[in-house]
C-alpha cells in the first residue's frame, strides 16, 4: 500500500526544483532536485509522474506567489499608469527578493515546456492593469514576430532593472523608476 503524500514533501520538491533549475537550468537532473529536497528520486516521481509534470507544477507554484505579491498596493480604480507602476514595482521587488524563483520563471517562460493556458495565465497576470500593448509594426516582422520581439524587449528591461538593483541596492528606487519609464514608453502609443 502506497504511503500518503505529504504536503511538506510536495512543497520541498517544488522549492528544491526552483533552486536547482535556477542554478543548473531546465536540464538539471531529477536526482539533484530530489537530493536537495531530502528525498529519494523515486519519491519525486510519486509526486510528479514526469519531469515535465514537475516543471508545470513549479510554474504554478511560482505564478501563485507572484499573484499574491502583485496585489500589494494595487487599486483597481487607480489610473492605468498608476496600476502599471504598482505592478512593475511589485514584480521588480519580487524578482529581487526571490532570485531563484525569478530565474526559474524566466527559464520556464521561454522553454516550450508550458501548456498554452499556463502562458496565458502569465500574460493575464501582467495584463490585469488594463493595457494590452499592440506591438508596433516592425518592417519585416509579422504581428506574431513583432509581439515576440516586444515581449523579449520588456523582459530585457525587467531583467536589467532587477539585475542592477540586486548588485546596487542603494539605487533600487532609481533603477525601478528608470526601468518603468522605459517599459511605459515601449507599451504606450506615442
Amino acid at each position: 500500500m502506497a504511503r500518503p503524500r505529504s504536503e511538506d514533501k510536495h512543497l520541498a520538491l517544488l522549492r528544491a526544483a526552483t533552486e536547482v533549475i535556477a542554478a543548473q537550468g531546465l536540464g538539471a537532473s531529477t536526482a539533484s532536485i530530489a537530493k536537495l529536497a531530502g528525498v529519494a528520486e523515486g519519491t519525486l516521481f510519486r509526486y510528479f509522474a514526469t519531469k515535465d509534470v514537475l516543471l508545470a507544477a513549479v510554474f504554478e507554484h511560482l505564478i501563485e506567489a507572484m499573484e499574491a505579491c502583485f496585489t500589494v498596493g494595487y487599486e483597481a480604480n487607480a489610473p492605468v499608469k498608476q496600476r502599471t507602476l504598482v505592478m512593475w514595482n511589485n514584480y521588480v521587488d519580487w524578482g529581487i527578493a526571490h532570485p531563484a524563483a525569478y530565474a526559474t520563471m524566466n527559464q520556464l517562460a521561454v522553454s516550450a515546456k508550458l501548456a498554452p493556458e499556463q502562458l496565458e495565465k502569465a500574460i493575464k497576470l501582467c495584463g490585469d492593469v488594463g493595457i494590452r500593448p499592440e506591438p508596433a509594426p516592425f518592417e519585416g516582422l509579422s504581428s506574431a514576430e513583432a509581439s515576440e520581439f516586444m515581449d523579449a524587449v520588456l523582459t530585457s528591461i525587467a531583467n536589467t532593472t532587477i539585475g542592477l538593483a540586486t548588485v546596487r541596492p542603494g539605487l533600487t528606487g532609481a533603477y525601478k523608476a528608470a526601468g518603468f519609464e522605459m517599459m511605459w514608453q515601449a507599451i504606450t502609443p506615442h
